[in-house]
């Protein structure tokens, strides 16, 4: 009985003293309201910059609907009227001596477009000018992109519910189907470097519906996820599944367990339901800015309904403001079963 006492004093000295420790602290105004940047430089596609107001979390805009028609009918009407900035200048230059002027497309919002297609080795800086907000800059190297061979395919059976149209036992595949492709691929690293990786390994197959008894719907059965044993893929930040990722799994990764060699891997995909099933593997080379942006992105992704993880920043290489100037480069190959 007297430990116990001697237990309780102590558990009230400390509630005591973390009831006194009180620290005000004050709001930053780094924080403010500010452009967001977002842009993604690939070669070969005519580039392109998203630009829009953020927010701080004191000042975020709200819109109160009278119906849920309205909300339905009108759900990017708060983007329009207070987060699309139309007046901004927007200059991109190339490889220090080509400029371009971004102009705002009004078919899409938040997107500025110029007639600058990237190519591998361009250096490329952006800066951008709004009324009202500070100046925002950004810079990036478009990535050479590293080749991936495809040394071996195997497609065998592995069991996935009933018919391969309203699957039972994966209810979020809809349409795969009880065959998978074994894909053994080889990676050349190039030394010297830190090299970033993101690997796509998409499954696709044709499908056609009958509607209303008379109209023929087109469409493509579609699907990213792959799985790996791989310990490349390994991620043990990512504590949880997202959608049909399995936890721990990253298709993004760097070369620090091979730099510099040649590096073979396996991974497995699940074949879609319809016709002309195939698989396209793309071995996108990023620059380090987009690599540790997309790792941000996927742990802030499975951290948003935590109440018991800390918030996650998302990382940004834009100065004087948010978002990301990242570029991706890649090489890919078709596969079909």
């Amino acid at each position: 009985m007297k430990h116990l006492k001697i237990i309780y004093l102590l558990l009230a000295a400390l509630v005591a003293c973390l009831a006194s420790c009180e620290k005000e602290v004050e709001f930053n105004s780094q924080y403010d309201d500010g452009i967001a940047l977002y842009a993604i430089a690939t070669p070969g596609q005519p580039f392109s910059l998203r630009i829009s107001r953020s927010f701080s979390v004191n000042n975020n805009p709200t819109r109160m609907f009278s119906s849920y028609s309205e909300y339905y009918n009108e759900i990017d009407t708060l983007y329009h009227a207070q987060i699309v900035i139309k007046n901004a200048t927007a200059q991109l230059v190339v490889n220090n001596t080509d400029h371009y002027t971004l102009v705002y497309n009004d078919t899409s919002p938040y997107l500025y477009t110029c007639d600058y297609t990237p190519q591998a080795g361009d250096e490329i800086a952006i800066s951008v000018k709004a009324p009202g907000y500070k100046d925002v800059h950004a810079s990036a190297h478009i990535e050479v992109p590293q080749q991936v061979d495809i040394v071996n395919t195997e497609v065998v059976y592995k069991h996935n519910g009933d018919d391969g149209t309203k699957l039972v036992e994966n209810p979020l595949d809809r349409y795969g189907v009880d065959s998978v492709m074994i894909i053994t691929m080889r990676l050349s690293d190039p030394p010297k470097s830190h090299n970033f990786y993101r690997l796509k390994v998409r499954g696709v197959a044709n499908r056609e519906e009958l509607l209303f008894g008379w109209y023929i719907d087109k469409f493509y059965s579609v699907n990213d996820v792959f799985t790996s044993d791989d310990i490349i893929f390994l991620d043990n930040q990512l504590s949880k599944p997202y959608g049909d990722w399995e936890a721990g799994m990253s298709n993004v990764f760097d070369d620090h367990l091979f730099d510099g060699q040649d590096y073979t891997f396996t991974v497995e995909t699940r074949k879609r339901y319809g016709d002309n099933a195939r698989v396209i593997v793309e071995l996108e080379t990023l620059n380090a800015d987009l690599y540790y942006f997309l790792k941000s992105y996927m742990l802030y992704r499975i951290s948003t309904d935590d109440v018991y993880l800390a918030p996650i920043g998302l990382y940004s290489n834009i100065d004087n403001g948010w978002g990301i100037l990242g570029t991706l480069s890649y090489d890919r190959h078709i596969l079909y079963y």
